[in-house]
């Protein structure tokens, strides 16, 4: 998973936007990409930050980039029981996953960030997460819980965040299924 502290554009977008042609004959979906955009974000009690976002993807390279205020679905193209692709679906009614990201006003005085997964697959869908926090370069693993067939999960820090990249989604044991032995 890839974020560019302080550069507003991560890898996927500066390819997105490259002239150079791909060397590989197999022609993977372009990425949907955001429009440029400036992200308001309560930092504490009286200030606010403002970053500025170059083009972004919703989805790309198997990567689901969030920013406050996103509500969109993926949809998990399965090959041989595993996740072999993440599609971006604005249409939350198809989607298999839907993501909501967002700074509530009730969490913490608008301080803190919340993340909701809805999944509407059979199956439950567990995922790792990078995010990027305002004044800060580093970017910071951050986990999150697995979030079980047809049902919805819901993640809160108490600070804000200006990017949230989820990757390594996986499809989880089914619910009764005897481990290997």
């Amino acid at each position: 998973m890839c974020i560019i502290p302080g550069s507003g554009q991560t890898p996927a977008a500066k390819a997105a936007t490259s002239t150079a042609k791909p060397r590989s004959s197999v022609t993977k979906p372009k990425a949907v990409m955001r429009e440029p955009f400036t992200l308001h974000l309560k930092i504490d009690k009286d200030n606010f930050s403002d970053i500025h976002f170059d083009r972004q993807p919703y989805v790309s390279d198997n990567e689901v980039y969030l920013f406050s205020g996103d509500k969109f679905g993926v949809n998990l193209v399965l090959k041989d029981g595993r996740v072999a692709e993440i599609r971006y679906q604005p249409d939350v009614k198809r989607a298999d996953v839907v993501f909501g990201f967002e700074q509530p006003k009730e969490l913490q005085n608008g301080l803190s960030m919340a993340l909701t997964i809805d999944n509407k697959m059979k199956r439950g869908v567990s995922m790792e997460a990078l995010m990027s926090i305002p004044g800060k370069k580093d970017v910071f693993k951050t986990s999150i819980l697995p979030v079980k067939a047809g049902k919805s999960g819901l993640e809160s820090w108490p600070h804000p965040i200006s990017q949230l990249v989820l990757g390594n989604l996986q499809l989880t044991p089914e619910e009764g299924a005897q481990p290997k032995k």
